[in-house]
């Protein structure tokens, strides 16, 4: 009877062991997949902040692109502005030079050549070119009428001189030219006419 209750009592004994076994794994496997739901949980959180900081890296680009576009527009807005007035003085100093009689000392003349050469050269390296308009048609686009020469000897709308020269920055028309337009001249062409039915 001794054995058998000793058996019953280690079988017993080995049934708790089990289930307190079986109740450990029970936990260890219920704690590893909470484990493993948060590892997904924080998998999925820094792919989802991976995604953001890509667009937000991308949203910065376009704002810094929108920037640099923009400082630069004003930087070349500033650079037209300078120029468009050190052109002014530009013409002031041609007409000078043109006007100079030829009383004034070859010292004189050399020096406002040198200068006018200094600019010229100036603009050159700031990207400005002069419009080359004499003896080409009208073009409202590049200039302006500031003379109207009636005559029949030359093309209508041909352009017989420039009053005020026209100049590019780099291909954008800085400053359009003012120039004299010939016209008809309607008057002669009757005189013309009546004269050779007086014949």
């Amino acid at each position: 009877m001794g054995e058998k209750s000793e058996k019953k009592e280690v079988n017993a004994s080995k049934k708790i062991k089990e289930n307190e076994n079986r109740e450990k794994i029970d936990e260890l496997v219920k704690a590893l997949k909470e484990k493993n739901e948060e590892i997904e949980k924080k998998e999925n959180e820094i792919e989802n902040l991976k995604i953001e900081l890509i667009k937000l890296k991308e949203r910065f680009r376009k704002e810094q692109a929108t920037i640099e576009k923009q400082a630069e527009q004003k930087i070349n807005q500033a650079k037209k502005s300078l120029i468009k007035e050190f052109l002014e003085i530009f013409d002031n100093f041609e007409r000078a030079l043109s006007a100079m009689e030829d009383t004034e000392s070859s010292d004189t003349k050399t020096g406002i050549r040198l200068i006018h050469s200094q600019i010229d050269n100036f603009l050159k390296k700031q990207g400005v070119k002069e419009v080359d308009l004499t003896g080409k048609t009208f073009d409202p686009s590049l200039c302006e009428i500031g003379e109207v020469v009636r005559t029949n000897k030359e093309k209508p709308n041909t352009i017989v001189k420039v009053l005020r020269k026209g100049y590019y920055l780099g291909e954008e028309l800085l400053r359009p030219a003012v120039v004299s337009v010939v016209v008809p001249d309607e008057k002669t062409k009757k005189e013309s006419k009546g004269g050779d039915s007086n014949e």
